[in-house]
């Protein structure tokens, strides 16, 4: 008996190992971290870079220098200015007019429909052509402050909810003011 006690004795004093150590477990997190951080800094850098105008080359300047305007009247085969539709002179090229004016509205705070408990702030702006119209501007505020109390939170989930958001705020806004406001521009948007 004593025997056995002492290959029990022996067998108990050895360390088995039984899947990797503590400090391949950390070198590993550490690996996974540095991974991670790699590609978050890789998007960050390619995805949120900020645009930046820059002139072109003089050779496509010049080869644009050559073209002719597509605007500019047509001349006819007797030199006479044939009639085409010249685009708007005040249009940029973006397809607003040139003669907007930005209005800012109150700031919109209330709480979504569900769930009950979200809060949405919003400071919006709202670009009129030609002068602004205050009284118009309020009347928007308050279709657009009725409209987002009526909002759930997954219909503003994802850059596409934004979008769809945003649609529906330019609608609301030029049905409001008879065509009269181009576009509501967001100066902020919290989700609390």
């Amino acid at each position: 008996m004593s025997l056995e006690l002492l290959e029990d004795l022996e067998g108990d004093g050895k360390a088995k190992k039984e899947g990797p150590s503590f400090v391949i477990f950390l070198i590993v997190c550490l690996v996974i971290t540095l991974v991670a951080g790699g590609a978050g800094f890789g998007v960050s850098a390619t995805m949120l870079k900020p645009v930046t105008m820059t002139e072109a080359p003089a050779e496509e300047q010049a080869d644009k220098a050559e073209e002719p305007d597509p605007h500019a009247p047509a001349e006819d085969a007797h030199g006479a200015e044939a009639e085409h539709p010249v685009a708007d002179e005040n249009a940029p090229s973006g397809g607003l007019p040139a003669n907007l004016t930005v209005t800012d509205i109150a700031p919109i705070t209330t709480n979504l429909l569900d769930p009950s408990e979200t809060w949405i702030r919003m400071e919006l702006s709202l670009a009129f052509e030609g002068e602004s119209d205050q009284a118009v501007a309020e009347e928007i505020h308050q279709d657009i402050l009725a409209y987002v109390h009526t909002l759930k939170l997954y219909n503003l989930r994802g850059g596409s909810g934004f979008q769809h958001l945003m649609e529906d705020l330019n609608e609301r806004a030029a049905i409001r003011s008879d065509g009269r406001v181009k576009r509501v521009l967001v100066r902020s948007f919290i989700l609390e």
